[in-house]
């Protein structure tokens, strides 16, 4: 069987039963966390621009564009949804199994993900218990391809999130719409002629972009696959398929026989992120809040920084001097510097206004970053990274962290996902409306349907 074929039929035979219990109520937990995250990011101007687009080409109104009014078709949904929860960089990511994997790509899963999923869900009237177990193997299927893939395909520029994104988003939205294992298998070859998203972006509109247009893609592949729509039968593993243009190859033995087998979101899991910036500057920010809780230390005191990675790190942290919030997200020496001078790291810190103020400005000149040897040793599936600060005084205080908080190594307590979820939410809805959504999210298995949870990501009228 070749393994389009195989991916397609795990895909097909799945009832929503089969899913365990552990991994239906992480994947609550990740739905939360991403509902949030994009009603936040509904807010920025990136998603104002794609709901004009979207008004603009016309269309039915089947499905629910979260933290506005408008409705449009599943795939016009699914795009501003996705580009909404990928806006901030606030949005989960996958870990690593293997350390040659560079940080298992930095996949982002959910955010093409779980939009697609909610729109197709939305349009066939999905029961709740269906569209969490749509959600959670699309999320194995995004997990376990990236972790195949040669680490080539990030190294070369491609934004895996984009790329594998749009197969794990076209698996959950096709098991919405059929269990017929050749229309499945279509719908991942269909989704991986689809793909893009180039890393060269990062800093910029387009970044989130590519998760919004891998969840769009996903409901178009599965929506013409139902259709009757032809594609190769073995588009993932040929010699001109995915893996080889993409990645120049990949382990097989990482998807054949794995898909559920431990679930992507228990093992390794799937980290949620405790900065609304790119993930390889949350070991950097952990390590400098740790300095600061242990030897309260003031930025007049602060001489320079050394900040101590491996050599992939600069590769994805593109913006060593960023001009606006978009760039900082992408900067770790902005990220040291204002978690030093604001003791925090959150939506306050990644914006225009604190990216252009004298006081960080001045502090990200005198942060330099480095190769690391401890760090090239730890292996890429992991983010080692040591910040080391020189006083003023002569003295030298160093920190170092390999996860965040959020991380399945330091997993987020429920406070800490529910304080994520309000800080996000409430620059979109009012606080009441934030709670009601908070229960309907949390008891989305007993729902009949997700149109009312998905109502409640609206502003009242």
């Amino acid at each position: 069987m070749s393994l389009t074929r195989h991916v397609a039929e795990w895909i097909a035979a799945l009832r929503p039963e089969d899913v365990p219990d552990a991994v239906r109520r992480e994947a609550i937990v990740h739905v939360l966390d991403t509902v949030g995250v994009a009603l936040a990011g509904s807010q920025e101007p990136l998603s104002a621009i794609l709901r004009a687009q979207i008004t603009g080409a016309g269309g039915a109104a089947q499905a629910t564009v979260i933290g506005s009014t408008l409705r449009a078709s599943a795939q016009q949904a699914a795009l501003a949804n996705g580009a909404a929860a990928h806006a901030l960089d606030y949005d989960d990511t996958q870990l690593a199994e293997q350390p040659d994997r560079v940080y298992g790509l930095l996949t982002h899963p959910s955010a093409p993900v779980l939009p697609a999923v909610l729109a197709v869900a939305e349009v066939t009237g999905a029961r709740g218990h269906e569209a969490l177990a749509a959600y959670a193997l699309g999320v194995e299927i995004a997990c376990k391809l990236a972790e195949a893939a040669n680490p080539r395909l990030y190294e070369a520029g491609f934004h895996t999130t984009g790329v594998v994104g749009a197969l794990g988003a076209a698996a959950g939205a096709a098991w919405l719409l059929t269990r017929d294992a050749e229309v499945i298998a279509r719908a991942l070859s269909l989704a991986a002629s689809m793909a893009g998203g180039l890393r060269e972006q990062f800093g910029t509109m387009t970044k989130p972009l590519h998760a919004g247009r891998a969840a769009e893609n996903g409901v178009v592949a599965a929506q013409l696959a139902a259709a009757g729509f032809t594609a190769a039968e073995n588009a993932l593993e040929a010699p001109r398929g995915f893996f080889s243009a993409y990645a120049g190859g990949f382990d097989e033995k990482v998807v054949r026989g794995r898909l559920g087998n431990p679930w992507s979101l228990l093992e390794p899991g799937v980290s949620l992120k405790p900065a609304p910036s790119g993930s390889l500057t949350h070991p950097a920010i952990d390590a400098t809040l740790d300095l600061l809780r242990e030897h309260d230390v003031r930025p007049e005191q602060v001489d320079s920084i050394l900040v101590g990675v491996n050599r992939h790190m600069p590769n994805a942290l593109l913006h060593a001097i960023p001009a606006d919030e978009l760039q900082a997200k992408f900067s770790l020496p902005y990220a040291v510097a204002v978690t030093l001078l604001d003791r925090a790291a959150g939506l306050a810190q990644f914006t225009d206004e604190r990216v252009r103020q004298p006081d960080v400005s001045a502090l990200v000149r005198r942060v330099e970053v480095a190769i690391d040897p401890d760090a090239e040793a730890a292996g890429y599936h992991q983010m080692f990274t040591r910040v080391t600060l020189r006083l003023r005084d002569g003295r030298t205080l160093s920190a170092q962290a390999s996860f965040a908080r959020g991380s399945p190594q330091r997993p987020f307590t429920r406070d800490d996902l529910l304080a994520k979820f309000r800080e996000c939410a409430r620059l979109a809805l009012p606080p009441t409306r934030v709670e009601e959504l908070i229960a309907a999210i949390e008891q989305i298995e007993e729902a009949p349907d997700v149109r009312g949870l998905l109502a409640l990501t609206q502003p009242e009228r």
